[in-house]
């Protein structure tokens, strides 16, 4: 029971995160029953996507990740798409956690006024070229307990929100923009990296993964539809893309500063892991040196940064429709590759309800990318 307890923990840690802010901001621009829609919508996905990905991690022997799986079932061009895709799509979320992060460091600082949110953006960025320049681990142990503590916080501002909801901002919304939740939540709801530790977790037993990953999705699920509840109807057409801004004057500074703190230092610990593990990927499976990992590992988002690309939603948009939909289109092709390579149970069901989501996943992936050239 232990472990599983700890194997549920690590998905839930896994999905609640960054991602969750934004989901409150696309709900009400969509409106709120759309972006209940995709919430529950898209939990749905993840979940049955988790679940394929958990029976493939069951049944094949040796560590892997994504891209050793689609190297293994579909041959080596295949670990070379997904080792590309999953190298931007870190690159994406690096950059939405320089985007928001300086946002909660200015709130933490400096208040509302005063003070420039890409200052506190570059402060950030160097905090976390040098730590993964030195390779310096120095959040990886805590990292568990802050996704907890994080969690408490959004239940103290639901808790003390609910009083201050507006049932009239559940009204309306706009129908054109029915699709801009969709790139967001699967970004915010995506768990499946998380699998392969809640494997060892449970000591290979499988009917505990299986339960661990409903368990660990749904209550996540829950959570993003909860905090996007609340925040949603204090805010209405007034939430901001971080969430926490808009709702000053209805909740007590103290809890709004909470907060940003919380996920300020849920910001920097995934920043850093992810810093991490591509100056490493550069280094061993690119087999650059040192300071060409560390270049192409860090420096990419700021570029981006300074490119222009600093709207929060539009990044994680982008990186949860195009990236976050690939990945999860290749969990799927990879695990229907397996199941019937081993002949798996319920084959036939998989595969019908697989074809449906990787139909949903392309479409995502096709219309964001042509929304974008």
């Amino acid at each position: 029971m232990k472990a599983f307890f700890q194997a549920t923990a690590a998905m839930i840690g896994m999905i609640v995160g960054v991602g969750i802010f934004a989901v409150p901001y696309v709900s009400a621009q969509a409106g709120f029953l759309v972006g209940l829609f995709w919430i529950v919508l898209l939990g749905l996905v993840s979940l049955f996507i988790n679940l394929l990905f958990g029976e493939l991690v069951a049944g094949t022997t040796g560590k892997h990740r994504l891209a050793g799986y689609a190297q293994r079932y579909l041959g080596r061009p295949a670990k070379s798409i997904v080792t590309i895709s999953q190298t931007i799509a870190f690159w994406g979320a690096q950059l939405a956690y320089l985007i928001v992060g300086g946002t909660f460091l200015r709130i933490l600082l400096n208040g509302y006024d005063g003070g420039s949110v890409m200052g506190y953006s570059l402060w950030l960025f160097a905090f976390v070229a040098i730590v993964t320049f030195f390779g310096l681990r120095i959040f990886g142990k805590i990292e568990f307990y802050l996704t907890w503590v994080l969690i408490a916080v959004i239940g103290v501002i639901f808790f003390a929100g609910v009083p201050n909801v507006d049932p009239s901002n559940f009204i309306g919304g706009d129908i054109a923009k029915i699709f801009l939740p969709y790139g967001v939540i699967l970004f915010a709801l995506g768990g499946s990296p998380a699998i392969p530790e809640m494997w060892d977790i449970v000591h290979g037993k499988k009917r505990a993964l299986r339960a661990a990953i409903i368990a660990g999705t749904l209550i996540s699920v829950l959570i993003t539809l909860l905090f996007m509840l609340v925040v949603v109807g204090i805010s209405g057409s007034a939430t901001s893309q971080e969430a926490f801004v808009g709702l000053r004057g209805a909740l007590p500074p103290f809890i709004i500063w909470l907060g940003a703190l919380f996920g300020f230092l849920a910001v920097i610990t995934s920043y850093l892991v992810i810093a991490m593990y591509l100056k490493e990927l550069f280094q061993y499976d690119f087999r650059l040196k040192l300071f060409p990992a560390w270049l192409f590992a860090v420096w990419v988002p700021l570029i981006l940064y300074f490119g222009g690309a600093q709207n929060f939603v539009r990044v994680l948009d982008i990186v949860g429709s195009v990236f976050g939909g690939f990945d999860a289109l290749m969990i799927v092709l990879v695990s229907l590759a397996y199941a019937y390579r081993r002949h798996a149970p319920r084959k036939k069901l998989k595969t019908a309800l697989g074809a449906i989501i990787m139909v949903l996943l392309a479409i995502g992936v096709i219309q964001k990318l042509l929304n974008i050239l």
